[in-house]
């Protein structure tokens, strides 16, 4: 990785990156500033005379749902979680298919630098803005907690952050090989997303239709992030873990290999 590139594309994006974290740490405070209302509500009840279907798509199937600060987070904020931010890996993964649209990336060729550090500098720069958003949700979580004076785990919460944040990162790490491949913004952002749309959207449904198809839920990347699983056995989803970090891994150097290859003046 060349730091210098990586400082260089932090400071562009700076901007951004805070504006995602800022809105991001009040989305959290205020999920927790809703809480004493949903407490009072008997949520729990509601939510668990559901069909198994709706829980689903809540982020909650297979056991009773508890209301406490960090399930009503979960289903509040944490479940979308990947999606937000994953919106924002998408558009962040297909800057080297802009710069080859605007020109740019020609003159950086030309400076003393391998393809694949350019690469991993770019990448580098969306890793660091993913753990610094979550870093900002978590804290958004906590500082909103205190403000209603309840207690959160905030060891669980983290968890759950760090397993959405590898989910995050195998998407970010498709759409870079979307982008090496076709190395135009418009059709990488089309295929970035369709691919989570499409993963959403099949974990969304498939509860729905008839149980002799679940096992097409196993295609889809949202399937193996459960928060609520996280947050009633305090641990991590080792299968999660391994398919996400297979995913990003598997990809990113994919888009490595295709781009130290690809003619960039096609």
């Amino acid at each position: 990785m060349s730091l210098r590139l990586f400082l260089n594309n932090l400071k562009l994006g700076r901007w951004g990156l805070l504006a995602w974290a800022g809105i991001i740490f009040l989305y959290a405070l205020l999920t927790m500033s809703l809480y004493p209302t949903m407490k009072s509500t008997e949520m729990d009840s509601l939510i668990n005379e559901m069909p198994e279907a709706f829980k689903a798509a809540f982020g909650w199937e297979g056991a009773d749902f508890i209301l406490t600060p960090e399930s009503f987070a979960a289903m509040e904020l944490l479940i979308l979680w990947p999606v937000l931010i994953g919106i924002y890996a998408i558009f962040s993964s297909i800057g080297i298919a802009r710069e080859v649209e605007r020109g740019t990336l020609d003159l950086l060729l030309a400076q003393p630098v391998q393809r694949y550090k350019i690469l991993i500098s770019k990448f580098a720069v969306f890793v660091f803005a993913a753990i610094l958003i979550a870093s900002a949700s978590l804290i958004g979580l906590i500082v909103g907690s205190a403000m209603i004076q309840e207690s959160v785990d905030i060891v669980t919460l983290s968890l759950v952050l760090l397993e959405a944040l590898l989910l995050v990162l195998a998407f970010a790490s498709l759409t870079l090989f979307f982008a090496t491949i076709f190395l135009q913004p418009r059709k990488s952002l089309l295929a970035a997303g369709i691919l989570m749309a499409g993963s959403y959207i099949l974990n969304f449904i498939i509860p729905i239709l008839d149980p002799s198809i679940s096992w097409l839920r196993n295609f889809s990347l949202f399937y193996y992030y459960q928060p609520q699983e996280i947050i009633s056995n305090a641990s991590l989803n080792g299968t999660a873990i391994a398919v996400y970090a297979g995913v990003a891994v598997v990809a990113f150097i994919a888009a490595i290999l295709v781009f130290q290859r690809r003619d960039i003046s096609t």
